[in-house]
């Protein structure tokens, strides 16, 4: 292997290794009004349930949808 890729492969690792430390260090530092720990709670909390504000929705509009069939038939009773 050619000397001079082997230093620009090991140029490359230290960028990537220090980079990610940086951004390691500037996140856990001061107080962010969202830290990473509650960015991974609402993560995997979206992951387990995608849908969620749908299926609110859909279910609300399915509650408003039943009390209308229900106050119809209520007024074909009447007139009958």
């Amino acid at each position: 292997m050619d000397i001079g890729k082997a230093l620009i492969i090991v140029a490359i690792t230290l960028i990537v290794v220090i980079g990610f430390n940086v951004i390691i260090y500037l996140g856990s530092r001061g107080d962010r009004t969202i830290r990473q720990v509650e960015l991974f709670k609402r993560a995997t909390k979206m992951i387990r349930n995608p849908w969620q504000v749908e299926d609110s929705m859909l279910n609300e509009l399915s509650e408003a949808t039943n009390k209308i069939r229900d106050k119809s038939a209520d007024q074909k009773e009447e007139t009958e």
